[in-house]
């Protein structure tokens, strides 16, 4: 499941408010296939990748705006689902194999990843609606919000040094756990469609420097057959970013900019599935 947020300052100095507009997608559940592998070359050289492909299937969000600072003066919220969004992940890395003993394998990794997660806001509805709110004020009205189908896409990208532990429990088992640092170069585009202020199919775009830390741990069981794992894990990912810039891009051909505040994800799953070694 993920959870994705961030909100913006009124203006480019971080005031006008200091958060004028903040976004929260929860508990954002995906079905995910994934493609790994793992090779260890003359027993030290360790080479490891993976890429992935997530559907979604549940999830909201809950969209906010304000007039005072520190999220005070709420003169509009939405709330929407967010059950058909998609994500899609690559690693790759390279390290060499230290081996304490015959059970014990400590492997330092440099690698570089890339994250793209679409996040969608669909069936929307208004429940907070102030049409006397001062500077800025709503005029939707509360209730459904007909014909939502917006979207934000985020990247994240970057180099990541880590580490990967192996111990031999049993004659079969093996107990591993997976330790990362992520650098990230982050950039996002959301399509506000219902919008006719903005631009489409890019309103709005996002820029900031990361980073981000994931854990894993599990185990893997030898099957009978050469060289194949069945692995059964938990993992743990945390990114954050510094400010940043956002630029809305509007219908009459100007850019308005103001203050990216800050951009936070996270993301946990259990994996199951099949590894083969060469």
């Amino acid at each position: 499941y993920d959870q994705l947020s961030w909100d913006i300052a009124g203006n480019l100095a971080g005031t006008g408010p200091n958060v004028i507009s903040d976004l929260k997608w929860s508990n954002v559940g995906f079905h995910e296939t994934r493609l790994g592998f793992r090779f260890i070359g003359d027993d030290t050289w360790y080479l490891k990748g993976y890429t992935s492909k997530g559907w979604g299937f549940t999830g909201t969000n809950q969209d906010s705006d304000y007039n005072g600072d520190n999220r005070s003066l709420e003169y509009s919220r939405s709330l929407s689902d967010s059950d058909r969004s998609s994500a899609e992940d690559f690693s790759i890395a390279i390290g060499q194999q230290i081996r304490i003993d015959n059970r014990i394998g400590i492997t330092p990794l440099v690698g570089f990843s890339s994250q793209r997660q679409t996040f969608t806001m669909t069936n929307g509805n208004q429940t907070i609606c102030n049409a006397g709110g001062s500077p800025l004020s709503c005029s939707s009205g509360l209730g459904p919000i007909a014909g939502l189908a917006s979207t934000f896409t985020t990247h994240w990208r970057g180099p990541w040094l880590g580490l990967d532990l192996r111990f031999a429990t049993a004659k079969r088992w093996t107990t591993y756990a997976e330790l990362e640092y992520h650098y990230s170069y982050y950039d996002a585009e959301g399509n506000w469609n219902l919008r006719s202020d903005l631009k489409h199919p890019k309103s709005f775009g996002q820029t900031a420097r990361g980073q981000g830390t994931h854990m894993g741990i599990g185990m893997s069981y030898a099957l009978p057959t050469p060289n194949s794992f069945f692995n059964i894990g938990l993992n743990q990912s945390q990114y954050s970013t510094q400010a940043g810039l956002q630029n809305f891009y509007l219908a009459n051909g100007t850019v308005a900019s103001q203050r990216l505040n800050g951009v936070n994800w996270g993301s946990s799953s259990i994996s199951v599935g099949i590894t083969s070694q060469y």
